[in-house]
């Protein structure tokens, strides 16, 4: 099974950052050899161009491979849209809830949303990446407000590339099993931000002008929560309880 591509997408990331796909292979190469990747190795240019025009095997070191050498989340190079969203939903939460991963078409992704105490996944950012994951967390008081929709906004540095790719999480409060449970992603591209939820959500908005930040609304409902943010390229954060609904993409409650 192979996970498919945006490939038009992929190739100008390629050429934006290498100038050529037998650039990217040196650069893999040269990554696998200096330990920068310490799990699988890379692959030739003619795989390279099978997995454009094909997609990429649903293998983890084929998959996290290559885009940590094209330094993207690999959320950000699935060739997403509603109609894919809704063909592939329903078999995918019916694996989860069987604990059938291995079974999915895109069982490398589930790396990034398995619900855990230790999320996000180190094993991704140690081993593909050679760096940490870029966290930030904050708390809703359901004693000062409920029923909103807080404003997120989460802004890269000057020299972050895009696209950027923010994972959201949450945990009950004073909850024993200690687990954050991931719900969505919002991904930053230069012409559009991309939000898709744990719920089969996809909505998409035009970019109306350049800025370095991403909005996004998530639901403080009422009970207290905390949140956890992860991307793979760093980002400040900016939580706003009481602008409500001052976003353009939302996690809807």
């Amino acid at each position: 099974m192979a996970i498919p591509l945006n490939a038009t997408f992929v190739k100008s990331l390629v050429d934006a950052r290498f100038g050529s796909i037998d650039n990217l292979v040196v650069e893999w190469e040269e990554r696998v050899a200096l330990g920068q990747q310490k799990a699988g190795g890379s692959r030739d240019r003619a795989t390279i161009y099978r997995w454009l025009k094909r997609g990429i095997p649903s293998r983890q070191d084929e998959l996290y491979g290559f885009c940590a050498t094209l330094d993207v989340d690999p959320i950000a190079v699935l060739s997403l849209s509603k109609s894919f969203i809704d063909r592939v939903f329903s078999r995918e939460r019916l694996l989860l809830q069987l604990n059938a991963i291995h079974r999915s078409q895109f069982a490398p992704l589930w790396l990034i949303y398995r619900p855990g105490p230790g999320w996000p996944n180190v094993e991704i950012s140690r081993s593909y990446y050679n760096r940490p994951w870029n966290t930030a967390e904050f708390s809703h008081d359901a004693k000062a407000v409920t029923g909103v929709y807080a404003t997120v906004r989460m802004t890269a540095p000057p020299e972050g590339l895009l696209p950027q790719a923010y994972h959201f999480a949450y945990r009950r409060t004073n909850t024993r099993d200690g687990m954050w449970r991931p719900y969505g992603t919002v991904m930053r591209f230069a012409q559009k931000t991309v939000l898709i939820s744990e719920s089969g959500d996809y909505q998409e908005d035009k970019i109306r002008r350049p800025t370095r930040t991403t909005v996004a609304n998530t639901y403080f409902g009422d009970g207290p929560a905390e949140f956890k943010l992860a991307s793979l390229h760093p980002f400040d954060l900016d939580v706003d309880p009481f602008a409500d609904g001052d976003g353009i993409v939302r996690f809807l409650a």
